[in-house]
């Protein structure tokens, strides 16, 4: 069984937002978060008179935001995105039948504990960042173990899925990439993603010994970590990039949103030397990002 909600050859969508990818979005994006299939989303973008001219603001505001509401030269625009369906009927049909059986069999086990087995893939910290008017603070949420595919049950999972473990259980476990084991825990989806929860008499059918995650390494590494601006792919799948869940509670509306460390303190992309393609641990998607739209 595979994830039909990443299915990202189902929908496109023109959406700005979706652009550096594409505009490729996942079938869980469109049917589950937005419900934007086949009526579209409506959104409203600010704009202003004087801006669109070339002109200087009255109030010397570079580009238009919240504080320009109530001004006269303020207005916003409708516009109305609709996904484009990239198979056939045919094929989008057998799309949602494979959805109904993996969203049943989901629900078969939602809310107990199974048991699985599965070889790590990669092991990641897990930060969260809160920004206020005054500060900002990032800590450590525990970790992320990532698998390329797992037996949960009976069943043979043939996908990416992970398990979000807290700080002690690493300090105790030390689970590195390579490790084989064998768990019991409850079975979620967080974006999506297949996700493993409350992991409890794990048993290690083999150990790697590979070098791993510590509280102390992620302590220290949170301190020096770098905070890149953008999110290339090759960060986003290097054992050392991870994507840090933040609150900015800053603006009258908190945001939420992630932001992408290097965790061996790279100045910039371009200048890295230790580039680990391929670890493909809980990568932003386009339709992922949490700030709102």
């Amino acid at each position: 069984m595979t994830n039909p909600y990443k299915r990202h050859d189902i929908f496109k969508c023109k959406h700005e937002s979706h652009a550096r990818f594409d505009y490729k979005v996942s079938a869980y994006h469109v049917l589950r978060v937005k419900n934007c299939y086949p009526e579209g989303c409506l959104f409203f973008k600010w704009k202003c008179e004087l801006l669109n001219k070339g002109k200087s603001c009255p109030r010397k505001f570079s580009h238009v935001g919240k504080k320009c509401f109530g001004c006269k030269h303020f207005y916003d625009e409708k516009i109305n995105f609709h996904p484009q369906l990239q198979v056939s009927d045919e094929e989008f049909h057998d799309f949602l039948e494979e959805l109904d059986e993996f969203e049943d069999w989901l629900d078969s086990i939602r809310g107990r504990h199974v048991d699985c087995w599965a070889t790590i893939r990669a092991v990641k910290p897990r930060f969260r960042k809160i920004y206020t008017s005054k500060e900002s603070s990032i800590s450590l949420d525990g970790y992320i173990l990532s698998f390329s595919d797992a037996y949960i049950g009976t069943t043979h999972w043939e996908d990416l899925c992970y398990a979000l473990i807290y700080a002690d259980q690493q300090e105790r476990f030390r689970f590195s990439a390579g490790d084989e084991i064998e768990f019991f825990c409850r079975v979620g989806l967080a974006d999506g993603r297949l996700v493993f929860n409350r992991l409890r008499s794990v048993e290690f059918l083999h150990k790697s010994h590979e070098e791993t995650w510590t509280n102390s390494k992620s302590l220290v590494a949170r301190g020096t970590a770098t905070l890149f601006k953008e999110q290339p792919a090759k960060c986003l799948h290097c054992r050392s990039g991870v994507l840090v869940d933040v609150l900015d509670k800053s603006a009258p509306h908190w945001v939420r949103r992630r932001e992408l460390y290097c965790l061996e303190s790279m100045a910039s992309p371009d200048l890295c030397y230790k580039v680990e393609i391929g670890q493909d641990d809980w990568v932003l998607d386009s339709d992922c990002q949490l700030s709102s739209r």
